[in-house]
């Protein structure tokens, strides 16, 4: 009788970094507790929820009118709409799918990492601890709550494994993009190149094969990507970002040469000093197993291998300093330098993660019991994670709160403004406090709509503008004078504000409420004198409201009518721009009209004598363009796939 093979060590070690991921969440899982807090807590529940119940209502996720008076969703990267993961949170609540998303791609960067190590000749347990080494370490415990940052660095080992693969490659750079922080693309590719460079044999194809083979992958991804990618442009050049950062915000949350030490341990610094919930970019720890491993691999390596990986992790230490170092803020700050569109010097730690993990695999590959040291490194980092994740009730997800479903009951689909004071208070509960308090994105779930917001960088200008002003408002009584033109009936402050006959007291809930004294809707009748004055431009003080409010109806997001009789314009707080397609419909007939600029971001339309309704639709070129190229792609890259399948290479596709 022949004997059955057992599972080969690929299997195992698939199945020991499988059982790590479980290790690592399973404990937070079974207490019916999530990891909840920073771009988690205000930004990504957002992002992820808002599409899905589009989606889940048989509506395409175009326009979003609750955030930042109103914005294209299709063009807003960081919720990785079209990302394909992102469909678990079409199929589950969010709790679930983030549980589900998270360990997924915790999954993904340590087999993938394994995978890579293990195309080095390095053993599979070796690889599988790099894989743990780079999975499990402060710079991906760190990207938890930043669920777009975790989805784009959890593929970057595949462009170090897919490296000279053309089409893969274009998958993975496809699946970069979409995943929702580009921003990371263009870094994960250089440390690529650079460890294609520091590992290269002698005699190997060099830097002009490698530039042939990552040309045609740009190009098929950049086809496969246009689906979110022309819509991203759209509102990139328009946005109030196209010009640049400020170096302020540049260099903001960068490190210090001390803070270099907690790329080894968090107990190379005092513990006190270790606050991963708020200092988030400086939890880098590699562990102190790790750390020796990969030591003891820096001191195995050939000369020339160990020197390049030694200068790659030299120029990231140099970029993270930031302001910090004369040498780092020159790079940061020089005119004409790509690291002026990047945010945050310690965002890039993460060009590390790969240079590290490959001397990791070195020093486990000759180490004498290497499981056991393994095992220590797993245990090490599992000990930190924990103690660098704060967690919440599950509960919390679908908790509103008492200021969300008081604004519900009250609203009737106008906006709130909530004071910048309130933003910038921090007093309360916790996580629970920002969930509830409406800061961030938090009101987009709940179909709340707001005149002001935070967290996403690309808005369009006008819309930006137009917050901007009424933030810098002088007092109360100055921001209620614009409420009315910007459809908001209430305003929310820290404290009660100084008594004011535009504001009426509405009593506290989480935040001091006021209503506004003056007829507040979205749409207003003027009278063709009041309309005709009415300026294109963002006045220096708001203009005294004078017509009749009328209903807006919106059915969806991407739709909405005002209807009406008398002649004059129609003022409409709701943004211009391109793709929305608004009809005028009389008793004589329909036709299309082009709405005029009116107060910077809002817009007036002509109306004449007799009942008229005015309809708009959200049916923007950029996505319907879009959307073909990327089919056109996808089928370009399925064709590709089944010609090598049939010719039987499908290996060199894949």
């Amino acid at each position: 009788m022949s004997r059955e093979a057992g599972p080969g060590p690929e299997a195992v070690a698939a199945a020991a970094l499988a059982g790590a991921v479980a290790l690592f969440f399973a404990p937070l899982w079974l207490a019916g507790r999530s990891p909840f807090w920073g771009d988690l807590t205000y930004l990504h529940q957002a992002w992820r929820a808002s599409p899905a119940q589009q989606i889940q209502a048989g509506r395409p996720p175009l326009w979003e009118p609750s955030l930042y008076l109103g914005m294209p969703m299709a063009a807003s990267q960081q919720g990785g709409l079209f990302y394909p993961l992102t469909v678990l949170y079409y199929l589950f609540g969010f709790a679930t799918a983030t549980a589900l998303f998270q360990a997924l791609h915790y999954f993904l960067a340590a087999w993938l990492t394994a995978l890579w190590l293990r195309s080095l000749r390095l053993s599979w347990g070796a690889s599988a601890g790099g894989g743990l080494s780079l999975a499990f370490g402060g710079v991906m415990i760190s990207r938890l709550p930043f669920l777009n940052h975790l989805a784009v660095l959890a593929w970057a080992p595949a462009l170090a494994l897919l490296f000279r693969r053309p089409a893969a490659l274009a998958g993975v750079l496809s699946l970069m993009f979409l995943a929702g922080y580009p921003a990371f693309l263009p870094g994960a590719a250089a440390a690529a190149w650079g460890l294609a460079l520091a590992l290269r044999a002698r005699g190997a194809p060099g830097p002009a094969s490698w530039a042939r083979a990552w040309t045609g992958a740009a190009a098929l991804a950049l086809a496969l990507c246009a689906v979110q990618l022309w819509p991203a442009l759209e509102l990139a050049l328009r946005s109030h970002r196209a010009a640049g950062l400020a170096p302020e915000e540049i260099l903001r949350w960068g490190f210090s040469p001390a803070d270099l030490r907690q790329w080894v341990s968090p107990f190379l610094v005092p513990l006190s000093r270790f606050r991963p919930a708020v200092e988030w970019w400086k939890c880098v720890y590699l562990g102190l197993a790790a750390s020796a491993a990969a030591a003891w691999g820096l001191a195995l390596l050939p000369r020339r291998r160990a020197a390049g990986l030694a200068l790659l992790l030299t120029a990231t230490a140099v970029l993270i300093l930031g302001g910090s170092d004369p040498l780092s803020r020159l790079l940061w700050t020089a005119p004409g330098s790509p690291l002026r569109l990047v945010r945050y010097p310690g965002n890039l730690s993460y060009l590390a993660l790969l240079p590290l993990a490959a001397l990791v695999g070195a020093g486990l590959s000759r180490a004498r019991l290497a499981p056991a040291w393994t095992a220590l490194m797993l245990a090490e980092l599992a000990v930190f994670g924990w103690r660098s994740t704060p967690t919440a009730p599950r509960a919390l997800f679908t908790d509103a709160g008492p200021l969300v479903r008081d604004l519900q009951a009250r609203q009737d689909g106008a906006r709130y403004l909530i004071s910048p004071r309130a933003l910038e208070a921090s007093r309360g509960r916790g996580v629970a406090d920002w969930k509830t308090r409406l800061y961030g994105l938090t009101n987009a779930p709940y179909r709340l709509r707001s005149v002001g917001n935070f967290g996403e960088p690309l808005v369009p200008q006008s819309n930006y503008e137009f917050m901007d002003r009424v933030y810098r408002a002088r007092d109360a009584a100055e921001a209620a004078a614009w409420m009315p033109w910007a459809g908001a009936s209430r305003l929310l402050t820290p404290e009660p504000p100084p008594p004011t006959p535009l504001l009426v007291p509405e009593g506290r809930e989480l935040w001091s409420v006021s209503r506004s004294a003056r007829p507040v809707a979205l749409a207003y009748l003027l009278s063709p004198e009041a309309g005709a004055a009415l300026p294109a431009a963002l006045p220096a003080a708001a203009p005294r409201p004078e017509g009749a409010p009328l209903a807006e109806v919106r059915p969806r997001a991407d739709r909405f009518s005002v209807s009406g009789e008398g002649a004059g314009w129609v003022f409409l707080a709701e943004p211009r721009y391109p793709g929305w397609r608004a009809t005028l419909e009389t008793p004589r007939g329909e036709g299309r009209v082009r709405p005029l600029p009116a107060l910077g971001p809002f817009q007036k339309v002509p109306v004449p004598e007799g009942p008229w309704t005015l309809r708009f639709r959200y049916d923007p070129a950029s996505w319907r363009g879009g959307v073909l190229v990327t089919l056109l792609a996808l089928l370009a890259f399925g064709g590709y796939w089944y010609d090598g399948l049939v010719r039987g290479d499908a290996g060199a596709i894949i």
